[in-house]
């Protein structure tokens, strides 16, 4: 960054002679001898009178006091003159020397080497045996701005000859590889960069315009601003340079251009880097444009009077700048009020300047006041310094004074100069004064000194104060001013504070002055911050978005959020929604019409199984109710029952304990209804199938209180090892928008369909053992019956299967329940009922003769073929004793001894 400042620096170096031959009272300074000299090199005038037409390099004619390099310069002398009024150093003076750079590098190294011409005599040889040189001015402080201070360092750090800006904040010059002997007491601009951005942030801004000088500080402090903004998400809505001196012919053009652009922009804050001048002039043409903004100081500029006096400068908007905080300097208000000519040998040609500006009466400005009393129309006089009052009206301005440097200068301006003399003072004290006594060697090398202001800690005014390894001040900062008209006067009201150490911006909103018209934070964003309910999604800038809404189950309760959240498991927020709501709970509720219709059917379903009970308890010594199973039946009315009763459980508000019992309690129960239909089925296989071949087999094989407790026990471990591994438990289920779905997860489907497949397999048997009795006889010929109901249960539960997995989550109890009440009502219809029929509407079938002869026919045999007074095979369920009819007495005797040995058994036996 600094290539040409090095070109020039050496070029200076071998042109040593010529500089040094020149005069030097053709460049203004202010001296004083002492002891202990402190060079200093400011900007005291800001312009040439002869840049274009000038014979040789030196050949400058500066002009145009400044105010600003003034109060340096000030600063550092009255600075010096209290350490030596208070004999800061007994036996030692302190003197300085001060040079102008005229804002130019030539001029600021010219400068440079007259006051360490050590640094370039040809003669000298410590370059060759490295010895220390010591030069007469043993520090220098300057310059103000970065360039110049850093083509000033390239010289002095060849020899460590310490150099402290108190103006300079480029974060370049903390390169210690490069500016091994710079200081500064400001901060960098690296600790600016990141007050604005706590600034920007604080005030929740993302998209601002940016202007910076085409210096190398504006250029760099531009480079350090974007990586900054790139980190944070905040965009530049324009970056326009402008040039960095205010005599530019170029400079009104490059304003207007800005402004234009500022007009053409959305953003309502501006961020300006550069020198007060070309600021003055930028809010001038503000003013006539009447463009109002929020202006942003990144310079010095905050605390320029000049800019800050322009007339009507209320209507550029508001003002908010940094300026590094600073304290008191007691006594120098009183002496600017006292300005006196230099005394005992030292010299100020600046001072004597001044006072002519100020209190002089020039030619021009003669005819100016005489063209103004003649009440003509008058050209403009625009002087350098603004006249007083007095002018005109003194013989001698040497002695007088006003309030005008007062009002004008920067606290900050001579507050960090006042700390780099005190800082130089207290090193060389620190080296030289050791124990209350003087050492008697003081010749202090530019290394001792340097190494000194690295590690010592000052005071000034009751104010600690330090260096860091990269020569930056340390326990310093920011504050946050802004500019406030009041009664037609701008004050600078400190509004907020910056900590370089903690990195933490304070600022009291309501102390700042908006130019808004209800006194808000202006809006400076690329977009408008989306609402509640949306989120942003950003476009190709960072911090330029398009607000989309949140969708469904999403939500968003602030505004500007760069994600949804999900809303909780139980609630839910349709698209767009700032908040969640409660999701409405969802189950088989008994108020639904399909569970009112469910339990319709399961009461009437319950009330047939009650009246075919009571009519089977009634008429339990009927063939028919034997015939139909006779005490079993009882116990597949209870098993029926049961699984009515099981409904009860898929309708409801379901739980954990509800979801465990429900599927157990179907499936156990009607396990133990589909045995007994196996037992009844098994008896009467045995009874006309085997009984006759096989006389024993019955006897061996039908146990049917062992068949329905081993059968069921098989459906009892099924379900308990399901209970065991993977129990049903109650499930919320929120895939349906708005809807809080209720159900009874059955933990595993493998065990529940295992459970329902042992109840299918009992029903196969059942239709295998009737398909085998079809031709049986027909007061005990089932079959069909049997057939039909197994049908109807496998029928319904293969199709239970795709409709339950198809069917909304609300809706798997009712099909389950469906499914269960069909199967249920299938026995009731196949079974139950036809035997309830004869019972009541065929009594005359209803009796042991009409039993028998069903049997006998099914034998195909006269009343002889069986010797009836014989006990024969009971197929009712207790001992039958025939008694002989006339067949039966001509029977021959042979074939009824024959049928007679074929017969079962002689004795009584227990029925199937």
């Amino acid at each position: 960054m600094f290539q040409g400042h090095l070109f020039s620096t050496l070029s200076i170096c071998f042109l040593w002679k010529d500089i040094m031959s020149c005069d030097v009272n053709k460049l203004p300074a202010a001296r004083l001898p002492g002891d202990f000299m402190i060079g200093g090199i400011f900007i005291l005038h800001d312009r040439f009178a002869n840049l274009s037409n000038r014979t040789y390099s030196d050949d400058l004619t500066c002009n145009r006091l400044t105010i600003d390099g003034m109060i340096h310069a000030l600063a550092m002398i009255y600075t010096i003159d209290q350490l030596n009024n208070m004999n800061f150093l007994p036996g030692i003076t302190f003197g300085y020397e001060i040079y102008d750079s005229c804002s130019d590098i030539l001029k600021a190294t010219q400068a440079t080497l007259r006051l360490f011409p050590e640094i370039v005599q040809l003669k000298n040889s410590t370059d060759c045996n490295h010895t220390e040189i010591i030069p007469s001015v043993k520090a220098l402080i300057g310059a103000q701005y970065a360039d110049i201070s850093a083509a000033i360092s390239r010289l002095l750090s060849v020899h460590f000859i310490p150099q402290i800006s108190p103006a300079s904040s480029e974060e370049a010059l903390s390169d210690k590889l490069n500016f091994p002997s710079f200081l500064r007491t400001v901060p960098s601009d690296t600790h600016l960069m990141q007050a604005i951005v706590k600034l920007i942030k604080t005030f929740e801004w993302n998209f601002v315009g940016i202007i910076s000088s085409d210096d190398d500080h504006g250029l760099s402090v531009l480079h350090l601003l974007n990586k900054y903004f790139e980190q944070q998400q905040i965009c530049a809505a324009f970056t326009k340079i402008v040039s960095s001196f205010d005599d530019d012919p170029s400079l009104h053009e490059e304003l207007d251009d800005i402004l234009n652009t500022i007009i053409n922009s959305s953003t309502n804050v501006v961020f300006v880097f550069a020198k007060y001048s070309i600021v003055k002039k930028l809010f001038e043409k503000a003013i006539i444009r009447n463009i109002s903004r929020t202006w942003v100081s990144g310079g010095t500029w905050i605390n320029s009077r000049e800019t800050s006096n322009i007339a009507n400068i209320e209507k550029v908007g508001t003002v908010l700048g940094f300026s590094v905080h600073v304290g008191v300097i007691p006594g120098f208000s009183e002496y600017l009020q006292n300005l006196k000519p230099p005394v005992n040998g030292s010299t100020n040609l600046f001072l004597e300047e001044y006072k002519e500006l100020r209190f002089g009466c020039d030619e021009k400005y003669k005819n100016y006041m005489a063209c103004i009393n003649s009440s003509r129309e008058c050209r403009q006089y625009v002087p350098v310094v603004e006249k007083s009052t007095l002018a005109c009206r003194l013989d001698n301005v040497s002695y007088t004074n006003d309030d005008y440097l007062v009002d004008l200068f920067q606290w900050q301006t001579a507050y960090t100069t006042v700390l780099a003399v005190s800082a130089i003072a207290q090193a060389f004290k620190n080296i030289v004064w050791k124990h209350g006594t003087l050492a008697k060697d003081l010749m202090v090398t530019p290394r001792q000194l340097l190494r000194e202001l690295f590690d010592g800690k000052y005071k000034y005014n009751g104010a600690t104060f330090e260096f860091d390894r990269y020569g930056n001040i340390t326990n310093c900062g920011y504050n946050l001013i802004n500019w406030q008209t009041k009664q037609s006067s701008t004050e600078f009201i400190i509004v907020g504070e910056y900590d370089i150490n903690s990195n933490n911006l304070n600022v009291s909103k309501p102390l700042i002055q908006w130019s808004t018209s209800d006194n808000k934070v202006p809006f400076s964003n690329c977009t408008k911050p989306c609402s509640p309910g949306h989120f942003r999604s950003l476009s190709s800038q960072s911090c330029c978005y398009e607000c989309i809404p949140c969708p469904e189950g999403y939500y968003t309760s602030a505004p500007d959020m760069d994600d949804c959240s999900k809303c909780a498991n139980t609630t839910w927020s349709k698209s767009g929604s700032a908040h969640c709501e409660d999701r409405k709970i969802e189950y088989l509720e008994w108020e639904n019409p399909l569970a009112v219709a469910v339990m319709v059917l399961a009461s009437l379903g319950f009330l047939l199984l009650l009246i075919t009970g009571t009519l089977f308890i009634k008429y339990n010594q009927t063939p028919a109710v034997k015939a139909a199973g006779g005490r079993y039946s009882y116990v597949m009315i209870i098993s029926l029952l049961l699984s009515l009763t099981s409904l009860c459980f898929f309708i409801g508000k379901p739980n954990d304990t509800i979801c465990q019992i429900r599927q157990p309690l179907y499936g156990i129960s009607f396990t133990i209804c589909v045995c007994c239909i196996l037992v009844k089925s098994l008896r009467i296989i045995l009874a006309f199938k085997f009984a006759i071949r096989f006389v024993h087999l019955p006897k061996i094989v039908y146990k049917p209180i062992i068949i329905i407790i081993v059968l069921t026990g098989v459906q009892i471990c099924i379900c308990t090892l399901w209970l065991i591994l993977k129990r049903p438990t109650c499930k919320e289920i929120y895939t349906i928008p708005k809807v809080l779905v209720l159900q009874c997860d059955e933990g595993s489907y493998v065990p529940f369909g295992v459970m329902l497949g042992y109840i299918a397999c009992l029903a196969l048997a059942c239709f295998i053992l009737a398909y085998k009795g079809r031709k049986l006889p027909e007061k005990y010929n089932e079959a069909s019956t049997i057939t039909f109901s197994m049908l109807i249960y496998m029928f319904v539960w293969i199709i239970f299967i795709p409709v339950f997995m198809n069917t909304g989550n609300t809706y798997h109890s009712a099909v389950q329940s469906v499914a269960i009440l069909a199967s249920v009502y299938g026995v009731i219809f196949c079974h139950l009922l036809p035997t309830s029929y004869i019972i009541l509407f065929k009594r005359r079938s209803n009796n042991r003769q009409r039993y028998l002869q069903t049997i006998r026919s099914y034998c195909g045999v006269t009343r002889a073929t069986f010797p009836l007074t014989q006990k024969k095979f009971n197929i009712y369920g207790t001992q039958t004793n025939f008694n002989a009819g006339p067949e039966v007495k001509n029977f021959p005797q042979s074939k009824a001894k024959s049928m007679h040995n074929f017969s079962p058994g002689r004795k009584r036996r227990k029925s199937f």
